[in-house]
Parts: structure tokens; C-alpha cells; sequence
């Protein structure tokens, strides 16, 4: 498990140097968008995206987040077909959607949470998936990017 994570909405640039100052134990320069996560990992993250891909029926559609830099094994960006996932989330087409996958995502083998964790978690993460998807229209190097450090 990581000892700290979080998501964020940043360019290419802003996403690497706010990582290197992550990894660096320094307070990072550059004010984004933040979403911090109580320690998830890369992996626990993408057992989410498959959870919710099947929920929004998103068939093809891979839950796998992308190294950003080789040299930094701590920063991932969200796939855009993955980001739209996770942003359909934000109105679903079925209210309880959230509340379910919240609890399957609690419940998978590779969590150690509760649907009272996962459920806000998932909430603000749907919100910034809509956030970064505005931001992205407004400025095509914008994205969804997810910081995990152990």
C-alpha cells in the first residue's frame, strides 16, 4: 500500500515537476487541482477503473493508467477513454451505480476499505474526471494524472 497518493488535474509539465517535488519531500510549486487518496496504489486504482468500465458498460475500454516518465515510476496519467469512464460516473444512468461499485471496489481482494471509504473517494474522483475533461477541452495538454509514493 502507498504511504501517500493523490489525483490531479496539470499539463505534462506541471504533472512531473509536482511528482519530482512529491518524491523530493518538498511542498509542490505549481497549485493544481488535487485529490487526495488515502494511500491507494497504482493497482488499486486500476481495479477500480475495471469495476467501473463494466458498470458503465465501456466494453474495450482498458482500466490500465499510463506511466508518464520512465524516470518517475511514481506518476500516471488517466487514459481519455478511462477519464470518460470514471466522468460518466459523475451522472449515471442508474443512482445507485456509484453506491454499488463503491462497495464491489471496497470489497475486491486487493482493498482494504469500506464503502464509507470508497463511496466519497469514488464521488470526488467522478467530479474531477468532469473537471478534467473541461480543463482538457479548454487546453488539449491538460489531463488526470495520479501520484503514488511508497
Amino acid at each position: 500500500m502507498a504511504l501517500y497518493s493523490e489525483f490531479f488535474i496539470a499539463d505534462h509539465h506541471q504533472a512531473v515537476a509536482r511528482a519530482k517535488a512529491r518524491e523530493a519531500g518538498t511542498s509542490p510549486a505549481v497549485d493544481v487541482p488535487v485529490l487526495p487518496t488515502p494511500g491507494l496504489s497504482d493497482f488499486e486504482i486500476e481495479v477500480l477503473g475495471e469495476l467501473a468500465v463494466k458498470k458503465v458498460h465501456a466494453t474495450g475500454v482498458g482500466a490500465e493508467l499510463s506511466l508518464v516518465d520512465i524516470e518517475l515510476d511514481s506518476l500516471y496519467a488517466v487514459p481519455d477513454a478511462l477519464l470518460e469512464v470514471f466522468a460518466e460516473l459523475n451522472a449515471p444512468e442508474e443512482p445507485d451505480d456509484v453506491v454499488e461499485l463503491a462497495a464491489e471496489w471496497a470489497a475486491a481482494e486487493e482493498m482494504e476499505s469500506t464503502p464509507e471509504v470508497t463511496e466519497p473517494l469514488l464521488r470526488a474522483l467522478a467530479a474531477m474526471a468532469v473537471a478534467a475533461t473541461a480543463a482538457a477541452e479548454d487546453n488539449a495538454k491538460m489531463g488526470l494524472f495520479f501520484f503514488s509514493a511508497a
